[in-house]
């Protein structure tokens, strides 16, 4: 039985000065109460308590534990309002980083909320399409989107975004629309250059079996916010997570194409400096954005187990 939940009813069978209390107190027995001294007795291997019929009283080595455990308890209870009070008063600044695209839909929108339950926090916010290497440009917590490659850093899991292969209407018409992902070799692709392998898109089969498809066009970009531009002007077809274009597929601006053919879904990570345990200003922040992404219909909590990641 856990230590600590011993040691509280043993303090409170000395203080009330009998079982009985602390068994209404527990919403148990008072056999149950006298379990719980008898086996932090023999964890102890000491006597702490001489028992009568009406009465106990506590021996040599039970007071000395006794004042032991009030030390402990209320060391225990000082770090727990010492927490709450830093949590709900956060304060200092908070460097974050996440890709541009992820910053604007996802941080932005909701600073407000983060602002209204920790209104003394400052947050420095990079967007970068690129990894920012966290130790050199002094984040605290980034977000990250796709398979990590640097081993080192300490990752947390959130969730996972859909993608898909996107088009706008005007495109559409004048090129036709794709069928099947072959069909895509007599498109013009706009390749997002900020992945490994841009040029081969992967799709998978009601069967789950892959069907890769290396794409050719004639706009690239390294920035996600300007592949989205070229998509809204008709220029081509691109493959990507879905909550870039969240609003443009719900105004009817794009759409999407091929959905018989589910790409691979990308893990979201939040990532923290290998050689910083995160602090709890840090751990305040990211479990405030883990309980909002945790309703927000882009992004799923849980990884597809029969999918592989990209």
């Amino acid at each position: 039985m856990d230590r600590l939940r011993l040691m509280e009813t043993f303090v409170r069978v000395v203080e009330s000065g009998n079982f009985s209390t602390v068994a209404r107190q527990q919403h148990t027995t008072q056999s149950a109460v006298s379990k719980q001294v008898q086996a932090l007795e023999a964890q102890l291997g000491a006597v702490l308590l001489v028992r009568s019929t009406r009465s106990h009283s506590l021996t040599e080595a039970g007071a000395l534990y006794y004042e032991r455990c009030l030390q402990v308890l209320d060391t225990l209870e000082e770090a727990r309002l010492e927490v709450h009070r830093a949590e709900h008063e956060l304060s200092g600044l908070l460097r974050m980083a996440a890709p541009v695209a992820f910053g604007r839909l996802h941080i932005v929108p909701r600073l407000p909320a983060l602002y209204e339950r920790f209104p003394k926090l400052k947050v420095d916010l990079q967007l970068d399409d690129s990894f920012v290497d966290l130790v050199a440009a002094g984040i605290d917590v980034a977000f990250r989107v796709g398979e990590l490659k640097d081993s080192r850093l300490i990752a947390r899991r959130m969730g996972t975004v859909t993608r898909a292969a996107i088009a706008s209407p005007a495109y559409l018409a004048a090129r036709g629309e794709p069928k099947t992902p072959s069909d895509l070799r007599h498109h013009n692709a706009l390749i997002y250059t900020g992945i490994a392998n841009p040029n081969q898109w992967v799709f998978y089969s009601r069967s789950n079996a892959p069907i890769e498809v290396a794409v050719e066009g004639n706009f690239q970009s390294n920035s996600s916010e300007a592949i989205r531009q070229a998509v809204l002007e008709g220029v081509g077809i691109t493959y990507s997570p879905l909550w870039i274009y969240g609003d443009d597929l719900r105004s009817g601006r794009v759409q999407v194409i091929l959905a018989r053919y589910q790409p691979s879904a990308l893990p979201l990570n939040v990532v923290f400096q290998p050689a910083r345990r995160p602090s709890l200003k840090v751990n305040s922040v990211v479990g405030f954005f883990e309980d909002a992404f945790a309703s927000d219909p882009d992004i799923s909590p849980l990884m597809s187990t029969h999918r592989r990641t990209a």
